[in-house]
């Protein structure tokens, strides 16, 4: 095929070019593309945009899926449409004109072909990409043209031809080249017709330049491209060759002033522009969504949208539940409603269960766009690969905590980001680098301004638009306790919808650690990489979900130069994958690998564009000079440091806008962006019940990993309580009451459950914020730790109980209990969850562990303060004892012991001291013995008075009668005193008292109620700190 065309402009013909091949493709890819297009003079091309085929005796104009559309003679280009000598083609609204000159067939280079039919392919050298293929024998009825430094040709001989970087593929890759999945794509005979399917690759298999998301039909010419970006394929049928010899080093040609150049063999021409309008008028059709498919309720009611291959809708995306969603048309209108599924069903940014949709509505599912006309047809769009951000004058004030006048950290920044774009933030230290990408991202909102995501405001619709979002902070946010397969295991299992099996999370798994390149270290602990290796766990973590935006924030912070350089590498790729990669920096030696640079000084945007665009614009000769140069101009003026900085960068940013890349990347694309929505939308967080479980079971599960791992940690812990019951044991004597061993149970249960949990939130605070900021759920978060808590816990309680109880059985130490003491022990327990919940409450409210570990001390004194140790409670401290859970725990240990009190409080009334208490009961027999000793005495005085006085009327009688004196009469002997009862050495039969306004069962409702309240104060922190 031999083509002829002129670059057109003003109605004349200029240069011509001339193409002897079978397509001639246009667009910006230079490794696909025949007529190649610069991106900066550009934009409106899209890397692979149209091309010109010859088939079935016609030559055809085929639109490639192209974001602004194909023209052919003023029309815009629905289908492939038969073209002529003379017919003028444009690239998109006001994009470049092109005009034909000459169309004709070589009728004996096709004679050529017939005659020798395919040529056969060496089993040697198959260029840098292509390892090895064995291919079938039989003769082929189709072939894969591979387009790369040569062009290959490989037979299709087999009804099940797979492509990808594993060794038993039919087609195998080269195993660097990680843009391709092990095993990517196969294609399917079945009778004269050929399939192509994806296999969930982690980059997509993209068809004529669109990304399929089901099985799909091949026809001759169609171009095949593993990943974006990735390596192209041409498939072709053998009966309609058109040329099948390439040279296997095509030339490169660029276009001189001569009118025509020709050559024999196949070249890329790069069309250097200049002269052509790239105006483009329709407002963000640089992230215009790939139209998939378009279908009717023609045969039924009802469309299933999901994951698996039975819907009407087939959405191949892990984000997408197997079966996601349907619409339902019942004659009047149509719903969509959603099918219970994990990452949920939005319409208009709203998260809905059950929705009547209007013509006007967008429905969104995970990265695809659903609408539904007036006439009732169903377009489904995919905006993967396809993402673009705005940012309209976004200003960020904080309170100034010195005199409470505000600070300005943003200062009405605006500017886009194309898709695929990979952005550098740089400045100054207090530049606002951070903070800006915190307000892009929706991590730290702006105060005013908006953050548009393909036209939609992210922070209005943060619940839809933030399962697209990647944000890898500058703290790992990763367990170095898992290694890096488990971690990324949970990651999955967390953030992906219930229903993806654990092969499908195996495949992702491969493939983000190919991507990464840590596939070797798959086993290693986090602990045990290094700081560039971790930093990469990081960045796989987010790639699980195949986010359409990564941001960074200072990932190279910290690294060596040449582990740097990799990790920029690394960024580099995943943004030539189909992502937008955004990442601030401070290092300089790099910055070359950036497509754009946003240049922030004192929080204002002084420069946004290529690299060596803001070198020349500063008058810098190299990066590292770049901060040197933006404040250089602040020696010449006078005044505090802080106001000639801020002049400075007014007058950089003042300088900015007046210059060409102002207007070319921040005026004119947000020009085209029209009305903003700003209608507020309520964001739902829900999960729903079994949402919520599931979340629930996986962050357990793992935390269980986590603390596990770490042996000897635990095994200091569970050491803990059996020491502590020996000291005890040293301590108590066993003449004394039993309150301090019930003390020692009650105190250290809440001091188990408050120091394991104070630190456990806090130092996991990165990986914490990560996770909610994508679907974590709080409830199940603190549920999650309360749960694991309460094992280990519960387990340093029985290990504390057990000693003791064993000593009292043995008959060494006293410590009497009910039924064995088990209720001690459940209230131990009750305890330590009391202790738990107060711990992560700390851990919730600070913002450093070390806060937490000194806050521990000043929570657990007063427990012992005003626990009732130190004797029976009165006045204000008997209040404040009330507030205190080792007060309540105390007292319900002592009411189980069963043992009497020494003072009236609490005492039994059917026990020893009948309900005295012994001190009392101890005074009051006293009494009743000095009463009856007086008693004795007195009826020993009467009966003696008696006696005397009976002795003296008879003395006196007998004198009186001259007789002998009667006898002297014998008296009783005086009556004995009982001795009074004393105190026992041995009170250990005793406690010392019981709170009057406690019971057993009162103290267990009010443990279970603190435990409740701590628990929700918990929530309601974190809850709150969200909104901060």
């Amino acid at each position: 095929m031999r083509v002829i065309l002129a670059e057109h402009e003003n109605g004349k013909d200029e240069r011509q070019i001339e193409f002897q091949t079978p397509v001639v493709r246009m667009g910006r890819d230079g490794s696909t593309c025949q007529l190649i297009f610069e991106t900066s003079e550009y934009p409106m091309v899209s890397r692979r945009h149209a091309q010109i085929s010859y088939e079935d005796g016609i030559f055809l104009l085929s639109d490639l899926g192209s974001a602004f559309g194909t023209f052919l003679n003023g029309k815009k280009l629905s289908s492939a449409t038969p073209i002529k000598a003379g017919d003028v083609i444009q690239l998109g609204q006001n994009g470049p004109v092109i005009k034909i000159i000459l169309l004709e067939v070589e009728s004996e280079l096709q004679e050529q072909v017939r005659a020798q039919g395919l040529p056969k392919v060496a089993h040697g050298d198959r260029g840098n990409l292509v390892e090895k293929f064995m291919p079938s024998a039989g003769f082929a009825k189709a072939f894969l043209i591979f387009r790369g430094e040569s062009d290959r040709n490989f037979p299709i001989t087999k009804d099940e031809f797979w492509i990808g970087r594993d060794p038993s593929c039919d087609l195998v890759i080269e195993a660097s080249s990680v843009m391709v999945s092990r095993r990517h794509a196969k294609i399917l005979k079945n009778e004269d017709k050929f399939l192509l399917v994806d296999n969930n690759s982690f980059n997509g298999t993209y068809l004529n330049g669109k990304r399929i998301t089901a099985v799909t039909e091949l026809t001759h010419g169609d171009a095949i491209q593993l990943g974006f970006n990735g390596p192209l394929l041409e498939f072709c049928l053998s009966s309609a060759v058109q040329q099948n010899f390439r040279q296997d080093t095509p030339q490169f040609v660029k276009v001189s002033n001569s009118s025509v150049e020709s050559t024999a063999s196949p070249k890329t021409i790069v069309f250097h522009g200049g002269l052509i309008s790239q105006e483009v008028k329709s407002k963000s059709q640089m992230a215009e969504p790939t139209l998939l498919m378009v279908l009717k309720f023609d045969e039924g009611n009802e469309l299933r949208i999901g994951r698996d291959a039975a819907n009407h809708i087939m959405l191949d995306s892990l984000q997408i539940s197997k079966f996601h969603a349907r619409l339902v048309w019942d004659g009047v209108k149509v719903l969509v409603e959603d099918l219970n599924s994990t990452n949920g069903v939005f319409v208009n940014g709203r998260r809905v269960s059950k929705h009547v949709v209007a013509a006007e509505d967008i429905i969104q599912i995970g990265a695809f766009i659903i609408k539904v006309d007036l006439a009732k047809n169903v377009k489904v769009y995919d905006t993967r690969a396809r993402t673009r951000i705005d940012v309209i004058q976004l200003t960020k004030d904080v309170k100034n905590n010195r005199d409470g006048s505000l600070l300005r950290l943003l200062d009405n920044i605006s500017l886009s980001i194309m898709p695929n774009e990979f952005v550098g933030l740089l400045g100054p230290s207090g530049a606002g680098k951070s903070t800006f990408m915190d307000a892009l991202n929706g991590m730290r909102p702006a105060s005013r301004g908006h953050v548009l995501i393909n036209n939609l405001d992210l922070y209005q619709n943060l619940s839809v638009l933030k399962q697209s979002i990647g944000y890898v902070p500058q703290e790992d946010i990763i367990h170095r306790e898992l290694t890096v397969y488990r971690t990324l295991y949970y990651v999955a299992k967390l953030r992906l919808p219930s229903d993806v099996s654990d092969s499908e999370i195996e495949q992702i798994i491969n493939e983000v650690l190919d991507v990464t390149g840590l596939a070797e270290r798959r086993d290693a602990l986090i602990s045990q990489l290094s700081g560039g290796q971790r930093k990469r766990v990081s960045i796989a973590v987010e790639l699980i979900t195949k986010p359409s935006i990564i941001f960074l924030d200072e990932p190279t912070s910290g690294l060596d130069p040449a582990t740097e350089e990799k990790i920029m590498l690394l960024f580099r790729q995943i943004a030539e994958s189909g992502r937008t990669v955004i990442l601030t920096t401070h290092a300089m030696e790099n910055v070359k690998l950036f497509d754009k640079i946003v240049l922030l000084m004192r929080g204002k945007l002084v420069f946004y564009g290529k690299p060596q665009e803001a070198l020349d614009f500063v008058g810098a000769k190299s990066f590292k000079e770049l901060y040197d140069k933006l404040e250089e101009p602040a020696q010449s003026l006078s005044g505090s440091k802080s106001l000639m900085m801020d002049k400075v960068a007014d007058r950089w940013k003042e300088r900015f806008l007046q210059t060409p890349q102002y207007r070319k990347n921040v005026q004119d694309p947000l020009s085209r962006i029209g009305k903003l929505q700003l209608t507020r939308i309520k964001q739902n967080r829900n999960l729903g019940i079994f949402g919520a479980i599931r979340q629930w079971f996986y962050l357990s599960i793992r935390y269980f990993e986590v603390l596990l791992s770490d042996k000897l940690n635990l095994a200091i812990l569970l050491l803990q309580a059996p020491i502590i019951a020996l000291m005890t044991f040293l301590v108590v004597d066993n003449n004394q009451t039993r309150d301090f061993i019930y003390f020692v149970l009650s105190l250290v249960s809440i001091w188990f459950g408050t120091s394991v949990a104070a630190r456990e939130i806090i130092r996991e605070k990165p990986i914490y914020k990560r996770e909610r900021m994508f679907n974590l759920g709080l409830f199940p978060y603190v549920m999650s730790k309360i749960f694991v808590l309460s094992f280990i816990v519960g387990l340093q309680c029985f290990l504390l109980f057990l000693p003791l109880k064993l000593l009292d059985i043995l008959g060494l130490m006293k410590m009497p209990g009910v039924f064995l003491g088990l209720p001690q022990l459940y209230l131990m327990f009750l305890t330590a969850l009391v202790g738990i919940a107060l711990g992560l409450f700390i851990s919730a409210m600070v913002k450093t562990s070390e806060m937490a570990t000194s806050l521990v001390p000043l929570i657990l004194i007063p427990q012992i303060l005003f626990s009732g140790l130190v004797g029976v409670p009165s006045g204000l401290n008997k209040v404040i004892g009330l507030l205190m859970p080792a007060a309540w725990s105390f007292d319900a240990i002592k009411s189980f012991s069963g043992l009497d009190t020494l003072e009236p409080e609490g005492a039994k009334p059917d026990g020893e001291t009948r309900g005295k208490g012994y001190y009392k009961w101890i005074e009051a027999e006293n009494d009743k013995l000095i009463e009856k000793a007086r008693e004795d005495f007195e009826r020993y005085k009467i009966k003696t008075e008696e006696s005397i006085k009976d002795y003296q009327q008879r003395l006196r009688d007998n004198l009186a009668r001259g007789l002998t004196p009667p006898p002297p009469p014998k008296l009783d002997a005086p009556p004995k005193i009982e001795n009074p009862k004393k105190i026992d050495e041995n009170l250990s039969r005793f406690i010392v008292f019981l709170h009057p306004w406690m019971s057993e069962i009162l103290s267990q409702i009010v443990l279970m109620l603190m435990f409740i309240i701590l628990l929700i104060a918990t929530i309601f922190c974190l809850w709150v700190q969200d909104l901060i």
